[in-house]
């Protein structure tokens, strides 16, 4: 599993790892948004600690289920045909405290990134810093195009002040609980270059 904050990194290193790990299946978090059954009341439950086992997702956990025992799935995202691999690599924020699936991870993961880099990448991701960096200036874009990227940050901005505690209290305790922990600052081919490592030396010790 590879675990960490939102946009700390996972995808890519998930990505990376993939490749090296002779095209292990990915599964996605994200991906299977329609399918979450989210805790009734969300305010009781961030403030109670939001525990990340009142989260469930029994269709990830079918699908995961599948490959273990052989079985090709589909992406709920975007239709790519998963095949079964000797690795199987899950985006997941929360490590090992979702009950529903502990039983079936081996290894998790943390990806380490400063909560303001996290922060300052999701907001990024909201507006076309591409056209920026080109200009230095928003100023030619459509007004439309801009009130559309002003209201996701807008929109990202609200969620996250409201969950903050949230997003660092399961950081924290998904970090405490992770096998390895990676410094998310790093380059990916480093991050990774640490993580088959470490693989490597579990190995050795079965």
């Amino acid at each position: 599993m590879i675990s960490g904050s939102v946009a700390s990194g996972k995808s890519t290193v998930a990505a990376a790892l993939s490749g090296i790990l002779d095209n292990a299946p990915v599964l996605t978090f994200d991906h299977y948004a329609a399918y979450v059954k989210w805790p009734q009341d969300m305010r009781q439950w961030i403030e109670a600690g939001a525990d990340p086992k009142y989260i469930h997702i029994p269709k990830l956990k079918d699908d995961l289920l599948s490959l273990l025992h052989g079985k090709e799935i589909v992406d709920p995202s975007d239709g790519k045909i998963l095949k079964p691999s000797k690795y199987i690599l899950l985006e997941e924020p929360s490590g090992r405290e979702r009950q529903e699936i502990i039983d079936l991870i081996d290894l998790v993961v943390y990806i380490d990134t400063p909560q303001d880099i996290c922060v300052t990448r999701l907001v990024e991701r909201a507006i076309d810093m591409e056209e920026w960096q080109s200009k230095g200036t928003f100023s030619g874009q459509a007004k439309d195009d801009l009130v559309r990227q002003m209201d996701a940050v807008a929109l990202w901005i609200t969620q996250y002040q409201q969950a903050r505690s949230m997003y660092i209290g399961v950081s924290d305790l998904v970090k405490h609980r992770a096998d390895i922990v990676i410094n998310g600052m790093n380059t990916v081919e480093y991050s990774t270059r640490e993580i088959i490592a470490f693989l490597t030396r579990q190995a050795q010790l079965l």
